[in-house]
């Protein structure tokens, strides 16, 4: 029904449709559709309702500290529980939670995360606990953590990070493994899903690749040809890409598959770094997703202390992986199933290895080397040194990427270069607070570049106090 009425050309947003709920009993709204006869705006305006709009408040600017700033920012990012039975698409929660950035109406899968840092520094502890928990939800009840907490957004997940959730968690004493055995299981279920399938080098099915005897993955959605949200917003670029010959279900498909990356988009995932329309990410097996994984493994092996050597034997074979097919001899690179080699484009997904502790003698001394000379800048640690335009390149510095060189730089054993990199990156947030009062998703390397955002995000904010305390107290929480 939505699709149609946007395709009747409605003047209503696409969006704003797709987050509607119906006004009044389904049976009527039946009815009434069967007799709709192309006047969309009155059908809408009579049955269908919108979640209020929710402004950004100009209250947070006149804080004149960050602490204060946090407390507010976390008051203002707070959602409650989803009661009502009609939510429209967005998927009930049972408990309080926080958005991603003022005005969000729904979390956020990968962000929350570095969410939860700052609460857990925060000392926030029963909505850190909830948070953790409604994605376990989500998990026993639909089997995925979708991108968005929209029903349309049930056929891709985002970088699973929720193992590395219930790590901070049960780190603090505040759960343990146990708890959320059967979310981890899910979880693993989702991306696994065709493993067992006895098959050739090159073999892809949903998530699940096959390369010279090792089960890895990629990034995927299961549904990219009916995937309307990526039809509305790049319809240029889908049309761009048919005239030089992509087919639209190919151009789709690599859309959505770098949507469920987060790093939308990178010149890692484009055969040219100048041309969007060579988006190729199905095709590429990423350094940072197959890490994460192995943590979620790991998890697996402590949630189920009788399948210990089961999942410590996975974890051992991921990690094979990563130093062998990922590591070309000077660094991580992403693997291309278009001939089974290496990705050319660089980026700083190279650096998740050290983060879960996956690296050799021999990689460590090599990756840390180049995260120190190439890739950080006085303002953080770029996402890539290839200048294409694209969010997820240079001169762009993302808080998950802060943290994972930070808490990877630790683990490897250089806390010096740990706390110069989070140094680097609270002085950039601390130069743009002085000036906007606001934390942005994103930086620039140099912040005499850096402009306005309307909004402050969560994410920046958590890994900032992170780093602050790593900092102050030499602690890593992770």
């Amino acid at each position: 029904m939505i699709s149609e009425l946007i395709s009747k050309g409605s003047s209503f947003e696409p969006q704003k449709l797709r987050n509607s709920k119906p006004n009044g009993g389904i049976k009527k709204i039946l009815e009434s559709w069967a007799n709709y006869k192309g006047k969309s705006d009155g059908f809408i305006n009579e049955h269908l309702s919108f979640d209020k709009e929710i402004e950004v408040k100009n209250d947070l600017k006149t804080e004149s500290n960050i602490l204060d700033f946090s407390q507010s920012l976390w008051a203002n990012l707070k959602r409650a529980p989803d009661n009502s039975k009609w939510v429209g698409s967005r998927i009930p929660l049972p408990n309080s939670y926080l958005v991603p950035s003022e005005g969000d109406t729904e979390s956020s899968y990968w962000e929350s995360y570095f969410i939860l840092l700052g609460l857990v520094i925060s000392g926030n502890k029963q909505l850190a606990i909830d948070m953790v928990n409604n994605y376990a939800y989500l998990l026993e009840k639909h089997g995925l953590i979708p991108s968005k907490c929209r029903y349309y957004s049930m056929s891709s997940s985002q970088p699973p990070y929720f193992s590395m959730m219930v790590s901070l968690i049960v780190n603090k004493g505040w759960a343990e493994w146990q708890d959320y055995a059967l979310a981890f299981r899910r979880e693993y279920q989702f991306w696994m899903e065709g493993a067992d399938v006895e098959a050739a080098d090159g073999f892809a099915y949903r998530r699940v690749v096959k390369v010279k005897g090792y089960v890895l993955n990629r990034y995927w959605n299961d549904q990219s040809t009916k995937n309307e949200e990526v039809i509305d917003k790049y319809s240029d670029l889908i049309q761009s890409a048919v005239k030089k010959g992509v087919s639209e279900e190919e151009i789709l498909e690599h859309l959505s598959s770098a949507k469920e990356s987060g790093w939308e988009f990178s010149s890692r995932w484009m055969s040219d770094s100048t041309d969007l329309t060579s988006l190729k990410t199905a095709h590429i097996i990423p350094i940072e997703l197959n890490a994460l994984l192995s943590h979620l493994e790991f998890a697996l092996g402590k949630a189920f202390p009788a399948e210990k050597n089961q999942w410590s034997a996975r974890v051992r074979e991921r990690r094979s992986a990563l130093n062998t097919l990922f590591w070309n001899g000077e660094t991580y690179t992403d693997i291309d199933l278009d001939g089974i080699g290496r990705n050319d484009h660089l980026s700083s997904a190279m650096f998740y290895p050290l983060w879960i502790g996956a690296p050799g003698i021999k990689q460590i001394d090599r990756i840390l080397e180049i995260l120190e000379l190439n890739y950080l800048s006085k303002g953080g640690v770029l996402t890539s040194l290839i200048n294409s335009g694209q969010n997820w390149d240079f001169p762009n510095i993302y808080p998950p990427v802060q943290w994972a060189c930070i808490a990877g730089s630790y683990r490897a054993g250089n806390e010096k270069l740990a706390k110069k990199i989070a140094q680097c990156y609270t002085s950039n947030c601390d130069a743009y607070f002085k000036k906007y009062k606001s934390f942005p998703k994103k930086y620039d390397s140099d912040f005499d570049n850096s402009e306005q955002m309307k909004t402050s995000s969560g994410w920046s904010l958590g890994v900032y106090l992170a780093c602050k305390h790593f900092i102050e107290t030499g602690e890593i929480i992770s």
